[in-house]
């Protein structure tokens, strides 16, 4: 749990140096909150220990401050980045690898109460206001562009955009 924080926390601050400045900004940043709760309870639930009602009370208290829902059953990777915080949804089957970001107003779920949630890889960009639906897979280094509505896995290093999403190979690769 520990080694996950201190990637999710190195994404947040920016250059190589780790300044007092960068780490009290990463550390009361909306997004970050709302990755350690899911990481304290991501570990308890992993484990075993029973936090409820605490859990249930302290996932609504950040639900309701920063407008992110992350349960505490998903499979969130190290070096998670919430870039901007706000309407962030994921289902709890959802799975994510290594290295990604999400930007606000992004929802990972089924497709309407059937069904399971996305698989995503490592290093993988999600656009703001994107929408992610089903039990799709998205391949390593993938970008899903602002808007972009998937409902269909992605193969390794391609971008998403549109609605519905047009896949296409990375130009930048």
């Amino acid at each position: 749990m520990f080694e996950n924080l201190k990637e999710d926390l190195r994404r947040l601050i920016p250059g190589e140096k780790c300044s007092l400045r960068g780490l009290i900004a990463g550390l009361v940043s909306p997004g970050f909150q709302a990755i350690f709760t899911y990481r304290l309870f991501h570990w308890c639930w992993k484990h075993g220990v029973p936090t409820q009602p605490f859990r249930f009370l302290a996932e609504r208290f950040v639900e309701m401050t920063t407008g992110i829902s992350i349960p505490a059953c998903c499979k969130i990777g190290k070096g998670f980045r919430i870039h901007h915080f706000g309407c962030i949804i994921f289902h709890p089957s959802v799975e994510i690898g290594d290295y990604c970001t999400v930007y606000h107003e992004v929802t990972i779920g089924d497709k309407g109460g059937s069904g399971g949630a996305a698989k995503i890889g490592n290093h993988v960009l999600i656009g703001a206001g994107a929408k992610i639906v089903g039990e799709v897979t998205i391949g390593d280094n993938c970008i899903i562009g602002a808007n972009a509505v998937v409902a269909k896995s992605m193969p390794p290093d391609t971008v998403a955009v549109g609605n519905p999403a047009q896949i296409r190979p990375r130009s930048d690769r």
